[in-house]
């Protein structure tokens, strides 16, 4: 009897120190980046709205069907103008001295999609840009880093290759953001 004393009451303490220490979570603003659902609605995040409605459907290794809101395509050769986290790749970027030198870059909604460990082909083919700069963009590299950037330039939509992108501003200019 004198067992089921002793485990009842290790048992008993465990429960008590786990609900003190979920009582310590805060479920709110805990310091995490914005994930899609968290984002806060200005301008910017209104912008980004119809990408959320684009559904992808992986058909093989090389094509996928996609669902595109119309609000989206009736968008398609205007200039249209969309904050977000940038992610540099080898392909835009040339390295010149303590200095790059961005041809090119990814735009997406968050940092924190940017940051994010793994991506699935069908989820960010849905909200990646392709950015194509109009002219060549000088950054120090230190910039680049979390760099949070504001583009303007001429949307289009081409699924042919959509594991490299299907979304595009092309004809682009960009400038480093702080929010």
């Amino acid at each position: 009897m004198k067992k089921w004393g002793i485990a009842l009451g290790t048992g008993l303490l465990i429960i008590f120190l786990y609900l003190i220490e979920m009582s310590k979570v805060k479920n709110k603003d805990s310091g995490m980046m914005p994930t899609l659902d968290e984002l806060k609605m200005n301008e910017n995040a209104r912008n980004w709205e119809s990408f959320y409605r684009v559904r992808a459907k992986l058909i093989d290794g090389q094509s996928a069907d996609f669902t595109i809101p119309e609000e989206l395509i009736a968008t398609e050769g205007k200039e249209m103008t969309l904050e977000g986290a940038a992610v540099f790749f080898g392909n835009g970027c040339k390295i010149d001295g303590d200095s790059t030198v961005v041809n090119s870059l990814f735009l997406l909604p968050t940092l924190g999609l940017a940051e994010a460990c793994v991506l699935q082909p069908d989820e960010a083919m849905r909200w990646t840009l392709l950015v194509n700069l109009k002219q060549e963009w000088v950054l120090k590299r230190i910039d680049m880093i979390g760099a949070l950037v504001k583009v303007t330039g001429t949307f289009r939509i081409d699924t042919k290759a959509p594991y490299d992108a299907v979304f595009f501003l092309d004809n682009a200019i960009a400038e480093l953001t702080t929010e």
